[in-house]
């Protein structure tokens, strides 16, 4: 299990995330058998030769006893656990190319040690805020965190908003073409029209919750815990939300999935959302049975919309392209007979198009009913999943913010605006704050609004790195990590009250 996790996210997997039985299902399956190599039966090939040893020992214990075997199967175990304490951490920095808590904690100690740790957290880690603690997240508060209620870049007020958390997207294909065809036509034409915002380059700022963590910051303007799942250990709240910012709103969320993944039964609630539609409610209204796809999530959003009281906010999570890129997982196009891509990239950039055309057929939807002049579009992803320099056969040493960058889009706006510098996840939150006039709600999350900031750099999880350029915001960039835990420890007397 641990061996698939780093492969998938570049990281041990904490010992509480073992008890998330809800996240699996069939998605899960098919991801966990596309990264299995034929190398790993080396990880089983010890315990099928312990197992030959007992067998072996189990005949011999008639003649000597149990005593002779019970003290090899001992002295054994004890080698094994030294080889584990002694061996040096620079053996594993090939394997483990990033350097999280949970993998950093492992290199330096070994595999004993982190085993404690692991159970220490899991077990007795209190997760209390004392009264220091306390006291300096409300110095931050007060004296770092901005306090503005105007709206200079909203010009009207009370527009819907659509925003859609797209499974796995780069930056990387939009422009790209494929044997002279655009990848993503609908995308392109967003990004290059007026009254658009376009952050090519934004950082991704997920842990251990992955896609749960990037819904929760967007949907809170917090930052994710960089040693546990927020969504599942925390997720009931209470947090301020952007559905409490946009007051009034009628507030829905479709997902692809079971409610029950990633806890998101209980986060919608807590995000503000009025309704909840799951992969229940989307077989039973689209009567499609089996896998639902970006095409039945947008076509049955688009259903919603003569239904939905304006002004209305309409969150959308896809599901399409998220791992694995496998033939037949969606309807073969010319991409996937391309000979210009390898197979990976081929399967991924066909799952790209797909979503993108299921994406521009619900904004038809939206003109249809006569609501896109008044409907501000958001377009996020979630994660991080394809490198393009892995499509063009370089290292991960050798990435680029064109490589690694997922996009921000937010259309239907009164700003035209291109903002290439490097920005994170969570200046997303003030920034739709800005755009939609909503700076009257006081919680401008702990992000930047590029409309009023000169942000440049982001702080990824893994190692508390600038990512992008060092400027005046990246002391406050690096501090909102630590508060934004103990406001998550703490949310209850933090948050409860407005």
């Amino acid at each position: 299990m641990q061996v698939c996790y780093c492969r998938a996210y570049d990281d041990l997997m904490p010992w509480q995330s073992l008890t998330l039985t809800q996240n699996v299902n069939s998605t899960l399956a098919a991801s966990t058998l596309s990264l299995l190599r034929w190398q790993d039966l080396f990880i089983v090939a010890p315990y099928l030769l312990l197992i030959v040893v007992g067998l072996l020992m189990r005949r011999s214990a008639k003649e000597t006893g149990h005593i002779k075997p019970f003290l090899l199967s001992l002295a054994g175990a004890l080698v094994l656990a030294m080889a584990g304490y002694l061996v040096k951490g620079e053996n594993y920095e090939k394997r483990f190319l990033h350097n999280f808590s949970n993998r950093d904690y492992f290199a330096q100690n070994g595999l004993i040690p982190y085993g404690v740790f692991s159970l220490y957290q899991t077990l007795f880690n209190s997760h209390t805020v004392s009264d220091k603690e306390r006291a300096m997240a409300d110095r931050f508060l007060a004296e770092d965190c901005p306090r503005y209620s105007d709206n200079p870049y909203c010009r009207v007020q009370r527009r819907n908003l659509v925003l859609i958390i797209v499974e796995s997207l780069h930056t990387w294909p939009i422009g790209m073409q494929v044997d002279g065809r655009e990848v993503t036509p609908v995308m392109n034409r967003l990004v290059a029209g007026d009254s658009v915002i376009y952050a090519p380059h934004v950082l991704f700022q997920t842990s251990h919750g992955h896609s749960s963590d990037a819904h929760f910051i967007y949907n809170t303007g917090l930052l994710p815990l960089r040693d546990g799942v927020v969504a599942v250990h925390h997720g009931d709240g209470p947090y301020p939300t952007l559905a409490a910012a946009l007051d009034g709103y009628d507030c829905r969320e479709v997902i692809c999935t079971p409610g029950v993944n990633w806890n998101q039964n209980v986060t919608a609630r807590t995000y503000g959302f009025d309704t909840l539609y799951t992969r229940d409610h989307l077989a039973t209204a689209l009567k499609r049975q089996g896998n639902i796809d970006d095409a039945a999530l947008l076509d049955f959003a688009g259903g919603l919309l003569p239904s939905l009281r304006q002004p209305f906010f309409l969150e959308m999570v896809t599901m399409t392209m998220h791992t694995p890129y496998t033939d037949g997982k969606v309807p073969p196009s010319w991409i996937s007979r391309s000979d210009t891509l390898n197979a990976e990239a081929r399967g991924y950039l066909n799952c790209v198009h797909l979503t993108d055309s299921c994406i521009g057929a619900f904004i038809d939807n939206l003109r249809r009913h006569g609501l896109a002049g008044n409907t501000i579009v958001a377009i996020v992803s979630d994660h991080t999943q394809l490198y393009r320099n892995r499509v063009l056969g370089k290292t991960d040493y050798e990435a680029v913010p064109d490589d690694w960058g997922i996009p921000l889009i937010i259309a239907g706006c009164d700003t035209t605006l291109r903002y290439d510098a490097v920005i994170g996840q969570v200046d997303f939150y003030p920034t739709l704050l800005d755009v939609m006039g909503a700076n009257a709600y006081p919680w401008k999350g702990l992000g930047h609004s590029i409309l009023r900031y000169p942000v440049a750099g982001a702080i990824q999880p893994r190692n508390m790195s600038v990512i992008g350029d060092s400027t005046d915001l990246t002391r406050h960039q690096r501090l909102a990590w630590d508060i934004s835990r103990l406001l998550i420890f703490d949310r209850v007397s933090r948050f409860s009250t407005p």
